[in-house]
């Protein structure tokens, strides 16, 4: 499942002609409209057959998944449910059920870890700018001194995203051309509540320099917070599966170096820098609120009647 959906039909107010809907950048979403398109029928009996069917396989699929959820984070652990959803469609699954809040711009950044070091060995090194609905705006680095073609650098990187980002149509490579804006949390539309991170203070974000680290712990969870050149990223405070904590670590440039095994992670993306398909940590959103470090631990759900606001960035915060 890519999360791009195919041509659906949708009855009309008649009943009897099919409109044909077009390809929704988001699975979730084309879903949500065809919901809306039964619900608002205009025979008020297909209009209730729709809310008790929907009530009855929400009832059933949203308690066998919340307790499955529950018994593998139970059983494996928030670092083996990490790797699990690292499924596009696992991960579809989970958040569709308001399991999982996905930041869209880490997802982005793991795609991309799937091709970096390929076309870094080829003189390219790929800069996420930014993730807005179905488009990932990226800067290059290095790609007018390599002998790699621009095409085949971006058909790499197109097909990285696809596999690993779900939604993904469009990709920009350059500087972006329009304001900032934060990643989201997937829209689910009418399907179900939707979840917010639950930011958690840490400290003034002038107390950490660049090329600094500080081990804080936010909701009950050890994490390490690393400033990168002015910009703030957070990763799980141990290493790997490990209860060794990585506060004694190192930082050169992004790369953490654990002081017990000397493993070596980019705080950016969570991954292993120094083994190909090793474990990664895990990476949590951080933002910058009133001058303060605050780094996302868990979700809450929004109120009724609130809009969705997009969650801020997880790095790129500049002081």
């Amino acid at each position: 499942m890519d999360g791009r959906s195919d041509v659906q039909i949708r009855m009309t107010e008649t009943g009897n002609e099919p409109e044909i809907v077009q390809p929704h950048d988001d699975l979730l979403d084309a879903i949500a409209d065809i919901i809306a398109s039964l619900e608002s029928h205009s025979d008020p009996v297909v209009r209730e057959q729709v809310t008790t069917l929907l009530s009855g396989i929400d009832a059933v699929h949203r308690t066998a998944l919340t307790n499955l959820f529950s018994g593998i984070v139970g059983m494996g652990g928030e670092q083996f449910m990490d790797r699990l959803v690292a499924d596009p469609a696992i991960r579809l699954l989970f958040m569709s059920y308001d399991l999982l809040a996905v930041d869209r711009r880490i997802n982005a950044e793991e795609a991309l870890d799937a091709v970096r070091g390929h076309l870094h060995s080829h003189g390219v090194d790929v800069e996420l700018l930014d993730v807005g609905g179905s488009e990932v705006f990226v800067k290059l680095h290095g790609v007018e001194r390599s002998a790699l073609p621009i095409d085949a650098v971006r058909r790499d990187i197109e097909t990285a995203l696809r596999e690993g980002l779900i939604g993904f149509q469009i990709l920009v490579i350059g500087e972006r051309q329009r304001a900032p804006k934060a990643s989201e949390l997937i829209k689910l539309g009418g399907l179900r509540r939707a979840n917010r991170p639950v930011y958690h203070s840490a400290f003034p974000a002038l107390d950490l320099e660049p090329g600094g680290t500080r081990a804080i712990e936010a909701g009950e969870e050890p994490i390490l917070i690393a400033n990168v050149g002015g910009e703030y990223y957070a990763v799980a405070g141990n290493c790997g599966d490990s209860p060794l904590p990585l506060a004694y670590s190192t930082l050169a440039d992004a790369i953490l170096v654990c002081s017990w095994h000397g493993c070596r992670y980019d705080v950016r993306s969570g991954a292993r820098a120094d083994a190909s398909g090793g474990d990664r940590i895990r990476v949590y959103p951080v933002r910058i609120e009133a001058g303060n470090v605050e780094v996302a631990v868990g979700v809450e759900p929004i109120p009724r009647g609130e809009e969705l606001v997009a969650t801020p960035e997880r790095g790129g915060m500049q002081r």
